[in-house]
């Protein structure tokens, strides 16, 4: 082999090493930050607020003389990955010095003065990146809920076994791992259930803020049936923004169960397999994603079946491009493809032509697609 050729792929395996232990590290780091509430403390300092490890560790209840050794440990990885950003900030401390008296360097009795030490320490503020998990002052929300349903014990155990779904047929990661599906798992361990709920919760709020500035076809409804709606975020989002609209949220029973109240949104239980409450208008939020082809049209006729002439099937998913690249639009939809893989049988993501050939499957006349923002869409089916 080439002695240049052979020296550049030696310098690749260093700098990928790096790479693919911060694939792991980095996300315990995130979350460890996040338990410790160190993006929260940062915030509370005020805009533009940068503190040391010293400084995080006053705020956090810990025994651990060394904590701020082990905190700083952790900032450094979260900056050098964007989460944080750094610079150094230098000051002076007083430390006391005894002056020796006498011949024999007794120092009793000896005078004392303190030196100024120069001391340079790092300091942490928000980022970008990290202002997304710190709740939003007009409504709590944030992403912290999402990142730790994906970073949760339960998910995670799922994908050690991702590998079997490439070598066993009908596998699902998640069933395999934990003996049920994820949504009886879910309705089994109240945790979960409360884990799984807040995290769909605060990213519908975040998602629906982009589609209430771009799609306007809520306006001209009358009444709205959220299927598989949770526990009606985004529901009463719409009806706040538009309380003309009848609000109907549709979802299991274990879900509704802890839905809380809101203007203008009836809660109703039930299975979408089986029948869905008649309406003008039927959203599905995130649904599609969770089943194979089989289940979608079995849920899509059933949707058929509720709508009058002239009713609407709104669904609203991440869809995969044409053009596959390391963007936004690649990753927001690839990155759940591949959680949908572990967690749903038959769950994936989908491009444009695969939801029109399910509208067209389902008796649906006509399919029409609204871009919203990084690869989410609204997709309307029209009976």
């Amino acid at each position: 082999m080439d002695a240049k050729l052979e020296e550049a792929n030696n310098g690749c395996y260093i700098s990928e090493a790096g790479n693919l232990g911060r694939l792991i590290c980095l996300p315990m780091a995130l979350r460890a930050a996040i338990e410790l509430n160190v993006f929260n403390i940062i915030s509370e300092f005020g805009p533009g607020a940068q503190l040391s490890s010293q400084d995080l560790v006053a705020k956090i209840p810990t025994t651990n003389p060394n904590a701020h050794i082990y905190l700083e440990r952790i900032l450094r990885l979260l900056a050098a990955s964007s989460f944080l950003s750094v610079t150094t900030r230098t000051s002076s401390k007083s430390s006391p010095t005894s002056i020796i008296n006498g011949r024999n360097g007794n120092i009793n009795g000896g005078d004392q003065h303190h030196d100024k030490k120069v001391v340079t320490e790092r300091v942490y503020g928000l980022t970008k990146e990290s202002r997304c998990l710190v709740p939003r002052e007009e409504d709590g929300v944030s992403l912290v809920p999402m990142l730790m349903f994906v970073a949760d014990k339960v998910v995670v155990e799922s994908f050690y076994n991702l590998k079997e779904v490439v070598l066993r047929q009908g596998c699902v990661p998640f069933d395999m791992t934990h003996g049920v599906s994820i949504f009886e798992y879910a309705g089994k361990e109240p945790r979960m259930n409360k884990v799984f709920n807040e995290a769909m919760g605060d990213f519908s709020v975040v998602a629906f803020d982009e589609v209430l500035k771009v799609y306007n076809g809520f306006v001209d409804m009358k009444e709205l049936v959220d299927v598989g709606g949770g526990i009606g975020t985004s529901l009463s989002n719409i009806v706040a923004k538009y309380p003309h609209i009848r609000g109907i949220n549709f979802d299991l029973s274990h879900v509704i169960s802890v839905a809380p109240n809101y203007p203008g949104v009836e809660h109703v239980a039930g299975d979408m397999f089986e029948e869905l409450p008649k309406a003008q208008n039927i959203l599905l939020k995130w649904v599609l994603h969770d089943w194979d082809d089989e289940q979608c049209l079995k849920l899509l006729k059933n949707c058929w079946n509720s709508l009058p002439e002239g009713g609407k099937v709104i669904v609203i998913e991440f869809v995969i491009p044409s053009e596959i690249g390391d963007n936004a639009e690649s990753f927001n939809a690839l990155t759940p493809d591949l959680l949908m893989m572990a967690l749903n049988p038959g769950g994936k993501e989908r491009n444009l032509v695969e939801f029109y050939d399910l509208a067209n499957a389902t008796g649906f006349t006509k399919a029409k697609s609204h871009p919203i923002s990084q690869g989410l869409h609204v997709i309307e089916f029209h009976k």
